[in-house]
């Protein structure tokens, strides 16, 4: 019983109630057990007399039925002498047996084998002659021998119910000769008239039952004799007793009467006594004091109910008083104030804790007043476009002026607004992928779309939402920031590292990943494509002679006459100077087919060149070179086609203007030579012929902080091998992954040397990782094994990748690197411009360190667009928290000049080459004494 499902009651009557309930419940269980104990005791008492009665009963009946069986065998033996001696003196032998006649008041007869009667007494039954072979118990006797006594049958001479006794009359050599029968009349008197004549208490009876047969032999009651019992199943209690059970047990009867029965066995002839007396007699005893227990608990009941209800009206007063005080506070009817504290029991202490809360809300308030001005001056003065909307239609509830400032909605405009009304989205699809990560995940981390201005700017912006409570509506917080400068001056060094500035036509760089991307569609759609190197004749006597501007002219409408010939499919690029590349893909299936292709498009290149150029009004009419080579559904490289489009080009050149040449098997010696130098390669690496090279690192200080490590190949036959000879082919081959384990293994083991060397234990060890070997599955654990074979701190090792890897598998990188960075280990991005580089991917890298490639210092002073790419990369660095590093530093005028820019680490031939390790080591303490 709970309290709280009585929502209607005062406490009081809870309280009440629930006192009595548990008063009442123990009460009332302990009455009801007594009552049950008495019941039970008083049965028990019941079944010890009725089960010592009906057992005198049996005993009884047994001992007549004994008595008359002995007797009849006796006479049988008498019969059995008069049979074989005289025959005919059988009828007046039975008729002088007197001890028959009283014990059978339903007569008796001899029969003869054949179940034929020979002597019958009384003889006014005229039994003589007549056959009762057909008896199952006459059968029984004359067959077997057994002595038989049946249950009651209703006799046809008697006229009334006998139940018979018969036994076997043997010769003197114990052969059957004939049978003695005799029959007990149950409706004269007898012996059994102990249960015809007698009643059990005032309604109770006897009983004896023949149970093979369910029948009642005889009864109190003489109207039951014969009388059949219920079938089988009907009563449980009954099928146990009939099957030989002896007891006591409360049952209903066959009469419909619920009855205290005890039944007993009578064995001489399989019987049961029983004594049977109904439980409204045998348990009226009881009844009288069973009410006089209800009364009892009821009136106690009363009593307690009203003393409960008193007390508790007497202890819940101050409470009650409480209770209304608050009440009034409730409804502001009254101010909120300290209750009076009456008394200093348990609800004395519930006031005194109301009034320590009251106290404690004030203060809470105060700080709940206080947190949202905090939040209120941050969320107004936030230089980001900060916006709650309401989750169910979407309409804004607050901006701050950052969102006036970045989209140009005035408050008062955008309140009660929507985005779409405001068509702030710039696109549509992307309003739904913003609904559905939300729906998904919940919430949303710098998600980048693009977004509508009021006059119609466009502008791009990093969004990151969460949702929150307000006035118990569910609604979202949206934080803005603008990223489109961030993203323009990403477009700029694209622009600047993949598309050649004089023509338009995409440089060396772009045209390298095309190649790469036609080399994996050709070799999975198993079609052919070509590659052709076109080279001007004669173009450097034309700068000399006309100037460098009229000929950047010329190339430019080279570069337009070259996108006229080809596919809008195809690749047109200039690889540099007056150079031309142009990459065919998906021409045929067919060998023959593509090589038709690419030849006839050489003729229109060859045509469209030969035509007459104007510059300044001056024709010029250009030749020109061609080298082609195919490629189709086989392993091949960029670097492999393009050195055979280059040997091509230059034999078609050794052969005179306006030749076009195929790469020919003969041109194949570089491709013999690379089979050879990939079999040196296995064998290298088998035998350990690789060593470790260190190049410095230094500050704007001119101090060592860090070392990149380099790897060299000491081959037996050719000496100190250059790493651009062996490393491509050990990416091409897969090589690469067992190489740079055992690079990142040994730089890891000279790490730990250094640890224990005080001045040499600042440095950090930069180790370049291939896109190979950062895939592998275990990459993880492989450098962590690493770690912890060797002792390397974690904190002192950095990984150089290379913007390639970023292209596919992005998520799987960003994993990679967050597991390792838990560890402590570092990462820098090699050959940072180069690449696919995207502030997208840049926030999301846990990235330490921006590489400036060679490839733009080289050039630095020179190039006008190397220098622009530097200083973005510089700044760019600073804005994400990145250092930058330069690397190929070989003069001081390039080291100034990214020092001017805000570069502050270096790497080159201008502060040390790469050296093995005891000559770095040398290095490192040479400038640590000349500090």
């Amino acid at each position: 019983m709970h309290l709280s499902r009585l929502p209607g009651r005062s406490l009081k009557a809870r309280v009440t109630l629930f006192t009595l309930f548990i008063f009442l419940s123990s009460m009332w269980s302990l009455a009801l057990y007594a009552d049950h104990m008495l019941r039970r005791d008083m049965q028990t008492q019941l079944e010890a007399q009725q089960l010592s009665t009906v057992t005198l009963l049996a005993n009884e009946v047994n001992r007549g039925l004994t008595e008359r069986r002995n007797a009849l065998q006796k006479a049988a033996t008498v019969i059995g002498e008069v049979i074989r001696q005289k025959p005919q003196a059988t009828q007046t032998q039975l008729s002088s047996l007197v001890v028959l006649q009283e014990m059978f008041s339903g007569g008796t007869f001899v029969t003869d084998t054949r179940g034929t009667v020979l002597a019958s007494y009384p003889e006014s039954l005229h039994r003589q002659g007549v056959n009762y072979a057909g008896r199952a118990y006459l059968r029984a006797v004359l067959d077997r021998g057994e002595t038989v006594i049946t249950q009651p049958v209703m006799a046809q001479l008697l006229k009334a119910p006998v139940f018979v006794m018969a036994t076997p009359v043997l010769d003197a050599q114990g052969q059957r000769i004939g049978a003695l029968v005799a029959g007990i009349n149950l409706e004269l008197p007898n012996f059994m008239d102990i249960v015809q004549d007698s009643h059990y208490g005032e309604t109770g009876s006897y009983l004896v039952v023949a149970p093979e047969q369910r029948m009642i032999v005889t009864s109190s009651d003489k109207r039951r004799i014969m009388e059949t019992l219920p079938a089988e199943h009907v009563s449980p209690t009954l099928d146990h007793f009939i099957r030989g059970a002896e007891g006591s047990a409360v049952f209903v009867s066959p009469l419909g009467i619920e009855v205290l029965a005890s039944v007993k066995r009578i064995p001489v002839a399989g019987w049961y006594a029983a004594v049977v007396l109904p439980t409204q007699e045998a348990f009226a005893p009881i009844e009288v004091m069973h009410q006089r227990i209800l009364w009892a608990a009821f009136v106690t009941t009363l009593l307690a109910g009203a003393v409960t209800w008193w007390m508790l009206g007497w202890q819940l007063l101050p409470l009650q008083s409480t209770a209304r005080a608050l009440a009034e506070m409730a409804q502001e009817s009254a101010p909120l104030q300290p209750l009076v504290v009456t008394r200093q029991d348990e609800i004395g202490q519930v006031i005194g804790g109301f009034n320590h809360l009251l106290v404690e809300l004030e203060k809470r308030q105060q700080g709940l007043r206080e947190n949202e001005l905090r939040y209120r001056t941050a969320f107004m003065t936030s230089p980001d476009a900060l916006s709650i909307t309401r989750l169910s239609d979407g309409q804004y509830l607050d901006i701050n002026e950052g969102f006036v400032r970045l989209f140009g909605w005035s408050r008062e405009e955008v309140i009660g607004a929507t985005s779409l009304k405001l068509n702030i989205w710039h696109r549509l699809e992307d309003r739904a992928v913003f609904i559905h990560t939300m729906q998904t995940q919940g919430q949303c981390q710098n998600m980048e779309f693009e977004f509508l201005t009021k006059t119609g700017q466009r502008i791009s912006s990093w969004v990151s939402s969460t949702p929150l409570t307000v006035d118990g509506e569910p609604c979202l917080l949206s934080v803005t920031h603008d990223i489109t400068e961030r993203k323009e001056a990403l477009s700029q060094i694209h622009q600047l590292v993949y598309t050649d500035t004089l023509t338009g036509l995409p440089n060396r760089r772009y045209f390298l990943d095309r190649l790469n991307q036609a080399l994996t569609s050709s070799l999975q759609k198993r079609r052919w494509g070509a590659l052709m190197h076109i080279d001007l004749d004669d173009f450097k006597t034309l700068n000399d002679t006309q100037g460098h501007e009229k000929g950047d002219r010329l190339l430019q409408q080279i570069a337009t006459r070259l996108e006229t010939c080809v596919r809008a499919q195809d690749t047109v690029a200039r690889l540099a100077g007056d150079e031309f590349i142009v990459l065919f893909d998906d021409l045929s299936q067919d060998t023959g087919e593509a090589a038709t292709e690419a030849e006839h498009v050489a003729k229109k290149i060859v045509a469209a060149l030969n035509l007459p150029m104007y510059l300044d009004r001056m024709e010029h009419q250009m030749t020109c070179g061609i080298g082609i080579t195919l490629f189709g559904p086989a392993h091949e490289t960029a670097t492999e086609l393009l050195k055979r489009a280059d040997l091509a080009l230059h034999k078609a050149k050794r052969m005179g203007p306006n030749t076009t040449l195929f790469f020919e098997p003969e041109m194949q010696e570089m491709v013999s030579a690379r089979a050879v130098m990939q079999r040196n390669l296995r064998e290298a690496l088998q035998k350990q012929q690789f060593v470790l090279y260190y190049q410095a690192q230094v500050s704007d200080q001119q101090q060592i902080f860090g070392v990149e490590v380099m790897v060299r190949w000491i081959s037996p036959e050719r000496g100190l091998v250059p790493p651009g000879e062996f490393i491509p082919l050990a990416e091409e081959t897969g090589l690469i992954v067992p190489l740079g384990t055992w690079i990142l293994h040994e730089a890891c083991k000279q790490l730990a040397v250094w640890q224990h060397h005080e001045d040499m234990a600042h440095l950090t060890l930069a180790v370049n990782v291939s896109a190979r070997q950062f895939n592998q599955d275990d990459f993880v654990d492989q450098v962590q094994e690493a770690l912890r074979a060797t002792g390397a701190p974690p904190n002192k090792l950095k990984l150089e990748l290379t913007e390639g890897m970023m292209v596919t598998h992005m998520q799987g990188v960003i994993a990679k690197m967050h597991a390792l960075k838990k560890v402590g280990v570092g990462f820098s991005l090699d050959d940072f411009g180069t690449g696919f580089s995207s502030l997208a991917y840049l926030k999301r890298l846990p990235l330490d360190q921006l590489k400036i490639d060679q490839g733009f210092v080289r050039d630095i002073l020179v190039d006008h667009n190397d220098a622009a790419i530097a200083k973005m990369v510089i700044a760019l660095g600073d804005s994400l928290g990145l250092s930058v590093i330069a690397e190929g530093v070989e003069t001081d005028a390039q080291r100034q000049a990214l020092a001017n820019m805000g570069c502050t680490n270096y790497q080159g031939y201008l502060f040390s080459r790469p050296v093995p390790v005891r000559e770095f080591e040398a290095l490192l303490r040479a400038t640590h004494a000349h500090a």
